[in-house]
């Protein structure tokens, strides 16, 4: 989801929304302290939704819990260094590519960062509640 303009709580509930929908399993957020992910009309939708387990917030200025910062690492690193992008749209179409290609290597996702054996801990705890039955 590509937004144009300023990041807000109603684009944040908007993908949350679209989250919930194309998952058919509970589902718990992992998000950077942005006032959008905190804010009280997001913290009311997340009661009112049930396959929405939670929202984390990173600590602040914690880039080694993000995951995201690993994936915009990775694709500086190579997908992204080597093109030449002169318009926003060049840029986005390049980034779309990227993470659909980077869908295609689970392995490599759940890597960075540790991430697999956090995955893993948070999806045992959550089995072990009965979530996923």
């Amino acid at each position: 989801m590509a937004i144009n303009g300023r990041f807000n709580t109603d684009q944040f509930i908007r993908f949350l929304k679209q989250l919930v929908r194309t998952h058919d399993r509970p589902i718990l957020v992992v998000a950077n302290g942005h006032s959008a992910h905190k804010a009280r009309k997001v913290l009311k939708y997340r009661q009112q939704e049930p396959r929405l387990l939670g929202i984390h917030i990173l600590p602040a200025y914690s880039p080694v819990l993000n995951p995201d910062e690993y994936v915009w690492s990775y694709f500086k690193s190579g997908h992204l260094e080597r093109l030449i992008l002169r318009t926003k749209e060049a840029f986005l179409n390049a980034v779309k590519q990227g993470l659909r290609s980077l869908q295609k290597q689970p392995d490599k996702i759940l890597g960075f960062s540790g991430l697999k054996i956090q995955l893993m801990t948070v999806y045992n705890d959550l089995d072990s509640m009965g979530a996923y039955q």
